[in-house]
């Protein structure tokens, strides 16, 4: 039982995970002149910051099916997890700003 609230917890990080590095790739990608305050600054002036944060989320996808194939469900449950708690935030800051 340890062992599966172990695997829940590092499913959740990876699922934490995956979408900050993608937010991440995607500063230093397109955004090279800007700091990263003057990045979120930019996608919020434009209200383009929830639009920015749910496709960061989609590379979930990914560490959601390699836990599938590998048959650790406990993992994916994780993943899945963080992805639906990340769709919450999205919607929240979709809403509030």
């Amino acid at each position: 039982m340890i062992a599966i609230r172990k695997q829940r917890i590092w499913g959740a990080a990876i699922g934490l995970a995956v979408p900050v590095a993608a937010f991440f790739i995607s500063y230093m990608r397109y955004s090279s002149a800007f700091t990263l305050a003057q990045y979120l600054q930019f996608l919020t002036t434009h209200s383009l910051l929830s639009k920015v944060l749910s496709l960061c989320v989609v590379p979930n996808i990914v560490a959601f099916f390699i836990a599938i194939a590998f048959n650790r469900d406990s993992v994916a449950h994780g993943v899945l997890f963080s992805t639906i708690a990340l769709a919450i935030v999205v919607a929240a800051v979709y809403f509030l700003a």
